[in-house]
């Protein structure tokens, strides 16, 4: 029997596909700068999307780190890298000027995700690089990501389009664990996967790990009830 194997892949679910919607609406505001916002809760495929919207359009990513989040200086240098600029520049106004020439000469959408994890201020430098390039800037965050745009009148009223991210679905399970597992789940494990899930993907990956080195050791490729009872608990307890 065939071995089976987890291959992660990127399945087109509904929130990936009103993403693109969102962005294709952006895209429409080309006479000016704006914003975009992606919230939703943590593993439900926000950075994911991003990623891959990146990978497959000429756009910028960038994920904020905790390590430099109190420099700003730190910050420029890293969207500069992000946005092509080979050696960015040790100050911030040079810095903020070499990312203002990277995206006039090469016009193209920005993703910053994390964004909670920003001091208040740099959200202010965001914002005046949207207004200096004309470019499109999309923020991803967990649910707090909405109040903390909204607290800044100048970014709230800039942003065009917003889109949550909402829990995964029982379709995107199944469709998901047979394009990444080869495994066909019935209804009835894919329901019990999404209940213990809670909407996220991260137990989702976790179980089908499970499930395959169950198909492996038994050669089989039926996950019954009763069997994903048991990987689903272990997958997401340890026990």
């Amino acid at each position: 029997m065939e071995k089976t194997v987890f291959n992660p892949v990127f399945v087109k679910t509904k929130n990936v596909r009103n993403f693109e919607v969102m962005m294709d609406a952006l895209e429409l505001n080309n006479d000016e700068g704006c914003f975009g916002m992606v919230y939703g809760q943590a593993g439900r495929g926000k950075s994911r999307t991003s990623q891959w919207y990146q990978a497959h359009n000429d756009c910028v990513y960038l994920r904020i780190m905790r390590v430099w989040r109190h420099s700003e200086l730190e910050f420029l240098r890293e969207l500069c890298s992000k946005a092509g600029v080979i050696e960015p520049p040790g100050r911030k106004a040079a810095a903020f000027a070499s990312i203002i020439d990277a995206l006039v000469k090469n016009p193209r959408p920005v993703f910053i995700d994390e964004v909670e994890k920003m001091k208040p201020g740099f959200i202010e430098i965001v914002r005046d690089l949207v207004d200096a390039t004309g470019q499109i800037f999309v923020l991803l965050g967990e649910e707090e990501l909405v109040p903390y745009m909204q607290r800044h009148r100048r970014v709230w009223s800039r942003t065009f389009q917003q889109q949550e991210f909402a829990p995964i679905e029982i379709a995107d399970i199944i469709m998901y664990a047979k394009e990444s597992t080869g495994l066909k789940l019935s209804i009835d494990v894919a329901s019990m996967l999404h209940k213990a899930s809670e909407g996220s993907w991260r137990p989702v990956k976790r179980a089908l790990i499970g499930m395959v080195q169950y198909a492996n050791s038994n050669e089989t490729r039926t996950i019954t009830v009763k069997t994903a009872q048991m990987i689903i608990k272990s997958a997401l307890t340890g026990k």
